[in-house]
């Protein structure tokens, strides 16, 4: 099963506040006046407003759409409080994002009538735990692959189940686009082969994908074209090494002022350093990210001897990278990101008192924050920055 919540964002805060209901509304960062829409309810949706559009777009094309500002706390909360429901059913329980996760039900369907049955079941759950209006669409498959391609065919709330006798129906009613794993530069470099349709990429011989993808990927599309795949759910427990951790932010307002996207990169250096000890992982590679009032941008990357997991390290490394761009231009985005990523349990316990009094200063203020919300505790000097949680235009990179 593919699980897939429906408007996931506008949904939960529509369910916490009765006044959003039947509203179109679009969830956003911290300044609404610049942000994109993370999420945009049902009712917004029939005006075109789509995910990642610009604000201001979504208000011209639905002029009493309501602006919200994005509150990761009660995201997570679903989040988390949706794998408990989950593990009730199975215990191969794989998150695949903050509102989609998959199921595999093969060893413990026997205990439902059908599957149809079992995701009926898992609906009426999800209803008396969180509120009637937030709902989930369901693919049911013999794998990860059909079960992902069908989970919003049926959107809002739906279900849709692939057999083995409306499988062929089912891929080739489909669109390249739809499969996970087809993105736009797999679809141009398939249509150039003359592909753009499931039939086609059925018929096509392996050794021409193999030339242009390679034997893996060719492979790979080839299986994806007969709803073949092999891959396993990853129970919750499994963790994977991310590629890099970052957050990246825009301003309220383009500055000039350097103290002020200081404030700003101290607060996201504190928020990747954060997550990296939340992923158990140390870093050597820090990189800035600039973007100025023209929407112009600068990337540039600096890696040091010893890896890193401390907020101040990577914000001294930010301020040297600044000092090398030789950066005055009125600034419009700034953003923090750590690669070269390792696990922590590969390094040496910090030995001198000064080194181990910071990691026990930063497991500390981790635990208040875990118990109490996050940014309980900050450093002072961040106090000012903007009040963004980086949920919206945060990115984290996975093997």
């Amino acid at each position: 099963m593919h699980i897939d919540y429906d408007s996931f964002f506008a949904s939960v805060e529509q369910q916490a506040n009765r006044q959003l209901r039947g509203k179109p509304i679009a969830v956003g960062g911290s300044s609404l006046t610049k942000s994109i829409v993370c999420s945009a309810s049902k009712e917004a949706k029939k005006y075109g407003v789509k995910t990642a559009m610009p604000l201001f777009k979504a208000k011209k094309l639905c002029p009493e759409i309501i602006g919200i500002k994005g509150d990761g706390t009660k995201y997570s909360y679903i989040h988390n409080e949706s794998l408990k429901i989950f593990g009730k059913y199975t215990d191969l329980v794989e998150p695949f994002s903050i509102d989609e996760c998959f199921l595999d039900v093969t060893n413990t369907l026997k205990f439902f009538d059908n599957p149809i049955n079992l995701a009926l079941q898992i609906k009426k759950d999800i209803r008396q735990m969180f509120g009637e209006v937030i709902t989930c669409s369901i693919g049911i498959g013999p794998n990860k692959i059909t079960a992902k391609l069908v989970s919003d065919w049926n959107k809002p709330n739906g279900i849709y189940h692939v057999t083995q006798q409306n499988l062929q129906d089912t891929l080739l009613s489909a669109q390249l686009s739809d499969f996970c794993g087809i993105g736009k530069r797999i679809s141009i470099r398939l249509e150039n082969l003359g592909i753009t349709t499931v039939k086609q990429l059925q018929e096509i011989d392996v050794e021409t994908l193999y030339l242009e993808f390679g034997n893996i990927s060719g492979h790979t599309l080839k299986n994806m074209a007969f709803g073949i795949d092999y891959s396993e759910v990853k129970p919750s427990e499994y963790k994977r090494t991310p590629k890099s951790i970052g957050h990246q932010h825009t301003l309220k307002a383009n500055t000039y002022n350097r103290q002020v996207i200081n404030r700003n990169l101290l607060r996201l250096s504190e928020m990747v350093a954060r997550r990296m000890r939340r992923h158990n992982v140390v870093g050597k590679t820090v990189s800035l990210y600039l973007r100025d009032s023209n929407k112009l941008g600068y990337h540039e990357r600096l890696t040091n001897t010893r890896a890193i997991d401390n907020g101040y390290s990577i914000y001294e490394a930010t301020q040297l990278l600044l000092k090398k761009a030789n950066w005055n231009k009125e600034t419009r985005l700034v953003g923090v990101s750590m690669s070269n990523l390792v696990s922590k349990s590969h390094m040496p316990i910090p030995l001198l008192p000064q080194e181990a009094r910071k990691e026990r200063i930063m497991r500390a203020a981790d635990l208040i924050n875990d118990k109490f919300g996050e940014y309980t505790m900050i450093p002072a000097n961040t106090v000012l920055a903007d009040q963004t949680k980086g949920k919206i235009s945060s990115f984290l990179k996975h093997q």
